[in-house]
This record gives structure tokens, C-alpha cells and sequence, in this order.
């Protein structure tokens, strides 16, 4: 069984650098070609298509879901993590009590938390039941894509590969990236990590 983990694409508040999290954010205009990027390119002909409740991943997976006729599944496990009263700044924003949190969170998210944000073991909790789901639900023959978040990817790697907690802070998910895990023998394998490859042109 194969698990394509696409990252959304752009967003306005992704060129302004601000922290998203569960706010709704519509698509950039580079976002909405990268979406149509990605579909045109997508190796696998997927059985099915999951995405995070949020709007920036809908739109993203909206050219993907059209060009090989799949409803899109909305998962609420796929949603982003909550960034408390942090959501819609930009660090240059955030009072100098939050600025230092912040520089924390950014070394330490395991033990840090966002003022009212989400901590990492419910993250944690969520992606693992997703990926216990996918190798429960899916045939060994199946292809499914999941249009998500960088930090859902970044945990989901994480766990796949057994590796510390504080692992997912040091890894980088780039807008409209592909991630891929295969789920065989019992295992999650990492087969390719933040591709953007189909970005090129």
C-alpha cells in the first residue's frame, strides 16, 4: 500500500510568513498552479483521496480529484495543528514575551506550547490513528494520496520511521512537496521525502 503525502500549495499568509494553523486561507495564485502542477504530474493513479477539513487543502486537492474522477474524503485527523492566539502573526508581530516562546517552540515543540495552541502529543495521537486507519482500510495494490499540512507530514514521518518526537521540529516540508510512505511487511517505509521535483517549469 502506498501513502503520497502532499503538502498544500502557497497561500498569501505562506508569502507573508505568518503562522496559519487552523485558520482558513485561501490558495495564492502560485498555489492554485501548483495544485494544477501536481495533478498533471502525480506518477500514481490514486484509489483515493483524503484531505485536511481546511480550506488552503481543499482548494489544493480540488485539480487532482477532477483529473482522476475520486470524491475527496475529508479527514479531520489531516487538519493542521492550532497555533492558539499565535495564528495570522508574523513573528516580527508577536510581543517579545511570545517572540522568546516562540524560539523555544521552534528548538523544543515536543514540550513547548503555543499560548491556547495544540500540543504535540494530541497532534501525535491523530496522525498515528490516520496511519493506522490507512494500513487497516487499504488493499496492498492501493495508492492513496492525503493533502494535508507540513506539520501532519513532518509527525507522520516521524512516527513511520520510529524516530524521537522532537525529530519532526528538524524537518523541512515545502509548500506543494510529496512525501511518499509504502506500508508493507508490517512496516511504514520512507520511499521519497519532500519532493518538489514537479515544480520545476
Amino acid at each position: 500500500m502506498r501513502l503520497i503525502l502532499v503538502r498544500h500549495g502557497e497561500t498569501e499568509w505562506n508569502k507573508e510568513f505568518r503562522l496559519q494553523g487552523t485558520s482558513d486561507v485561501h490558495l495564492s495564485a502560485l498555489g492554485r498552479r501548483q495544485a494544477r502542477q501536481l495533478a498533471e504530474w502525480l506518477p500514481d493513479k490514486p484509489d483515493r483521496i483524503f484531505s485536511s477539513p481546511l480550506l488552503r487543502v481543499r482548494e489544493f486537492a480540488a485539480p487532482l480529484a477532477e483529473r482522476h474522477g475520486l470524491p475527496v474524503e475529508i479527514i479531520q485527523d489531516l487538519r493542521e495543528m492550532s497555533f492558539g492566539r499565535w495564528e495570522g502573526l508574523r513573528y516580527a508581530d508577536m510581543e517579545p514575551v511570545d517572540r522568546e516562546l516562540f524560539e523555544k517552540w521552534c528548538l523544543d515543540p515536543v514540550h513547548t506550547l503555543p499560548p491556547g495552541g495544540e500540543p504535540a502529543a494530541a497532534l501525535g495521537e491523530r496522525v498515528a490513528r490516520f496511519l493506522e486507519r490507512i494500513s487497516e482500510e487499504l488493499a496492498a495494490e492501493e495508492v492513496a494520496v492525503a493533502v494535508t499540512h507540513g506539520g501532519i507530514i513532518r509527525t507522520a514521518v516521524t512516527l513511520a520511521m520510529q524516530m524521537p518526537p522532537a525529530a519532526a521540529g528538524r524537518m523541512q516540508i515545502y509548500t506543494a512537496s510529496v512525501t511518499i510512505l509504502d506500508y508493507y511487511a508490517s512496516a511504514w517505509h520512507l520511499v521519497k521525502l519532500n519532493d518538489t521535483c514537479h515544480l520545476a517549469n
